[in-house]
């Protein structure tokens, strides 16, 4: 074989095969056009959040329909409130806004009695009385303490 047939061979292949590797290392990451987005690395943690808050909706539907006793219903949700509370502080630590995080370190010390334990509590959007031991989350609604 020739020397350049070779050569224009390798050229020709070279040429086809160099706009698909630049468009791919150029665009490897999965980046929107319009920019990133700050909360692209918090969404695996608020889809767990729904998820639980979900789950937190079944049980207390299935209170409400007289499936589960009182018993049998805090049972049930304190799992999934302790869950919710690990993901709130795991999203606590990602985010950087330091106000934000001040806001929810005081009204948690504002909840605190003298002993240090965590009082029972109303929530402030369905008015559910809380009396499970350090509950951030409304078995009602789910809603945060916090918040």
């Amino acid at each position: 074989m020739d020397f350049l047939l070779v050569f224009y061979y390798l050229l020709f292949g070279l040429i086809l095969v160099l706009p698909f590797l630049i468009f791919y290392f150029r665009f490897k990451e999965e980046v929107s056009p319009f920019g990133r987005d700050e909360s692209e690395a918090l969404q695996p943690l608020l889809q767990k959040k729904r998820n639980l808050l979900d789950s937190l909706k079944d049980v207390r539907s299935d209170f409400d329909s007289g499936k589960l006793s009182e018993e049998e219903f805090q049972s049930q949700s304190i799992p999934y409130i302790q869950a919710l509370d690990e993901i709130e502080s795991s999203l606590e630590e990602t985010k950087s806004n330091p106000n934000q995080k001040m806001g929810k370190i005081t009204a948690a010390i504002g909840n605190q009695t003298a002993s240090g334990k965590f009082a029972p509590w109303n929530c402030h959007s369905c008015g559910f009385s809380i009396s499970i031991p350090n509950a951030k989350f409304c078995p009602n609604c789910g809603a945060s303490m916090l918040a």
